[in-house]
């Protein structure tokens, strides 16, 4: 008899990228729940022929693997006005998947749709422009991949162009799917704290749901600029007449957005994540260049560069992400910078994001009284941060930059 297929011993095994699934001809593996929510590959015994292809996909445990340091570092920023304003920093996904899409190439990432007013996060391809908006701005919660490799692959051996974003450790998915490099695959990892899952994210909304008295929840936005580039997100709905509304919601003001930016509702791979760290594993890193007052200030100076609007950073890893900065030089203002100046501010390119004791008791609240009772937990533990960040919002933001500045100094 043929021995069991153990696909991880410990959930901190597993990141949930699913090539797994992917890769199994058998259909014998499939993306189940835990009891908090997330995502973890179950494997069907009497469907397993044990050929043992999904072990060998799977980068997550690879011990093998290895990155390489950037060559070079930019702080980016779109010159598409409208696509940088619908970007969540600098716009710089945009003008890549731009570049790739008007040459005939096809672009993946993650999307958030609503269904039946419930939230579903998501890794699509697209291959028009018009459908772009899909696939911008940040989510901040784990995307299912569902078929993606499967689909990059077909793409890429067709001769298409494929340009592949995601999570650092959704994108080695693919390459430990693909289990080969291909000269027409560029991919795009961003500068990660970590994933919440899907279920914990709609149980936030359909909270929301219930506060602000909606009859749909029709669209959110994890950071929106109407506010300025920052953590500010934008909630969609219609109320109980059909009207569309939107409520603003800052994240210290966000049971959900509290936690995410304090990491206490991370799967628990993320504690303990062998892509944060300075060995990058794709063509180009993004994110937001966050301390660039400190890093650059003679940029904010320069026409291109406006903090209201957003400045992304890149780390360029490999020649070919050489020669893509070079091929979208026309259509961004880059300005040379430093993994040290870039990494200042994001802590996640030299270590994980610490777990600390408040993420057990989130979980056992949320596994006993679902997202309602994380929502009151979070309002009797956090009433002085309330307070505080709602008189901080109240003050009009021209004063609040001035505020900054004199911290800065």
């Amino acid at each position: 008899m043929m021995e069991e297929i153990i696909l991880f011993k410990d959930k901190k095994d597993c990141c949930g990228c699913g090539a797994c699934v992917n890769v199994c001809s058998k259909k014998a593996i499939t993306m189940q729940p835990d009891e908090y929510g997330f995502l973890y590959p179950q494997i069907e015994p009497e469907a397993c022929v044990r050929c043992g292809a999904c072990k060998k996909v799977c980068a997550y445990q690879d011990e093998n693997k290895n990155g390489s340091k950037p060559m070079l570092a930019f702080a980016a920023a779109n010159r598409n006005k409208e696509q940088i304003m619908n970007s969540a920093s600098g716009g710089v996904f945009s003008a890549v998947a731009t570049k790739f899409l008007l040459e005939g190439g096809v672009v993946f990432g993650a999307t958030l749709t609503f269904e039946n007013g419930h939230a579903n996060p998501h890794h699509i391809s697209i291959e028009a422009m018009e459908d772009l908006p899909k696939l911008q701005g940040s989510k901040y919660v784990q995307s299912s991949i569902g078929e993606c490799y499967k689909e990059a692959q077909l793409f890429l051996k067709q001769g298409r162009k494929v340009l592949f974003s995601g999570t650092p450790c959704q994108v080695a998915g693919l390459y430990g799917f693909l289990r080969k490099d291909y000269d027409n695959l560029t991919t795009i990892d961003l500068i990660c704290h970590g994933v919440p899952n899907a279920e914990f994210f709609d149980g936030y909304i359909q909270v929301e749901k219930v506060k602000r008295k909606a009859k749909e929840i029709i669209g959110y936005a994890f950071r929106d600029k109407k506010k300025g580039w920052g953590n500010v997100a934008k909630l969609t709905y219609q109320d109980q007449h059909g009207q569309e509304k939107n409520q603003f919601i800052p994240a210290r003001l966000s049971s959900y957005g509290t936690l995410f930016y304090d990491s206490d509702s991370f799967r628990e791979s993320c504690y303990d994540c062998p892509f944060a760290r300075k060995e990058r594993f794709t063509d180009i890193t993004i994110g937001d260049f966050w301390g660039i007052e400190r890093e650059h200030p003679e940029l904010l100076k320069q026409v291109g560069f406006d903090e209201r609007k957003g400045i992304s950073c890149i780390l360029v890893n490999s020649e070919k992400g050489i020669e893509l900065c070079d091929e979208i030089s026309d259509i961004m203002n880059l300005n040379s910078s430093s993994f040290d100046k870039i990494a200042r501010k994001n802590g996640q390119l030299n270590y994980p994001m610490a777990q600390s004791n408040r993420r057990n008791i989130i979980m056992k609240i949320y596994k006993k009284l679902g997202y309602d009772g994380v929502e009151k937990w979070f309002y009797k533990r956090y009433k002085k941060q309330i307070v505080i960040h709602s008189i901080y919002n109240a003050i009009p933001r021209k004063i609040r930059i001035i505020i900054k500045k004199i911290i800065v100094k």
